[in-house]
């Protein structure tokens, strides 16, 4: 029989340097990347946590409650004193806890904004958990200012609705409109319009 060499065959120096560079790629994936990795689960599981609701839920309450406060300040100074009424009397009192009941119901629904956009986005960050363990690209969550503001805004929309909704104010515009209209037509009739 004949054979060839008796020996192992030599690694060729080209696959030892890309298996070089794969143990070193490795190894700082290991040091780098696994590290936030595991920080990123750990902050998406703690969005679950208790805490995290009730910070939300808190800022968006302080946030909404500041939005009706100063529409409160705007109603009891222009459109209560505007008209003379004195704080004591009923309408005044009856104004003033509508929109009191209307700032709760304002409040009451930001914390429950925040708090199921505090869910959404402790589950995108599970659905990004997956795709990290399958390899695959994950989405970006929406920033932490953006929900702030968008739910801000919702709270200002709701606010101006409430007031726009108010009896005291709505008769404040109409009789700012009466008077506008009863001097445009004053000066029409002068002019011989």
């Amino acid at each position: 029989m004949s054979g060839g060499g008796g020996g192992k065959p030599e690694e060729l120096e080209s696959k030892k340097a890309l298996a070089e560079q794969a143990a070193i790629s490795l190894q700082r994936y290991g040091q780098i990347f696994v590290p936030l990795e595991n920080s990123y689960i750990q902050s998406t599981m703690n969005q679950f946590g208790e805490q995290a609701y009730q910070d939300r839920m808190g800022q968006a309450a302080t946030q909404a409650a500041g939005v009706y406060e100063t529409g409160m300040a705007d109603f009891q100074n222009a459109a209560m004193m505007q008209r003379g009424l004195d704080p004591s009397m009923g309408a005044y009192q009856n104004e003033s806890a509508a929109l009191r009941a209307a700032q709760a119901r304002g409040v009451g629904q930001a914390m429950s904004d925040a708090g199921l956009s505090n869910t959404d986005q402790a589950y995108q960050g599970l659905a990004n958990i997956v795709k990290m363990g399958q390899g695959l690209a994950t989405d970006t969550m929406q920033g932490q200012m953006d929900l702030a503001q968008n739910q801000m805004d919702r709270v200002t929309a709701q606010a101006q609705r409430d007031f726009g909704a108010s009896s005291s104010l709505r008769n404040l515009a109409g009789t700012v409109t009466g008077a506008g209209a009863g001097t445009a037509f004053g000066l029409n009739k002068n002019y011989g319009g």
